[in-house]
């Protein structure tokens, strides 16, 4: 992994969105797929929602507890304590993270990508990817309206391969997808 730098980008992993019982264990949204590596992740910071306060946190445990998830922070060992945490963000260096494996992509390698449509034998734009969504049966492509595309419309495009995402290409920072531009 590279060296880490305090300048480098941040990437949210983890939101407390509540407490669970009376020994400070804090109820997560988790944006990655092996929650597991909360606990694993160098240099993961604790940011409070007004973006002000950072300070470093260590994530001891995770587990899976109902729909969620919930975590144990050192130094948090009850529920007031763990109250005034609800709303903070668990972030970490994007360089702390593991590559993806073959075939895999980060959400936010997606994020500012052109997404393209054949349309009529022509290639029409449909917008930037502003961010994705997660709604269990299927991501979903959160498209914005950009100086190139056909409209000012906003575009939600469902990820799903190969039906509807026909190619993706990082370096070119583009989505081509199966999708009518009147959808």
């Amino acid at each position: 992994m590279a060296p880490l730098d305090a300048t480098q980008h941040r990437l949210a992993v983890a939101t407390i969105v509540g407490v669970y019982g009376i020994k400070g264990w804090v109820k997560l949204r988790v944006n990655l797929s092996d929650p597991g590596l909360l606990s694993s992740l160098l240099s993961p910071q604790l940011d409070d929602p007004s973006g002000k306060t950072k300070r470093p946190v260590r994530v001891l445990s995770v587990r899976v507890q109902g729909k969620g998830y919930i975590a144990q922070l050192a130094g948090v060992d009850d529920r007031n304590q763990a109250e005034g945490l609800r709303g903070c963000t668990i972030t970490v260096p994007e360089s702390s993270l593991p590559p993806p494996a073959t075939g895999e992509l980060y959400w936010r390698d997606l994020e500012g990508c052109r997404v393209e449509s054949i349309y009529e034998q022509e290639t029409v734009c449909l917008g930037i990817v502003d961010y994705l969504l997660d709604t269990g049966a299927n991501d979903v492509l959160v498209v914005r309206a950009s100086k190139d595309s056909l409209d000012d419309r906003e575009r939600l495009i469902p990820w799903l391969e190969p039906d509807v995402i026909e190619r993706v290409d990082l370096d070119n920072q583009t989505i081509t997808v199966r999708w009518h531009p009147d959808d």
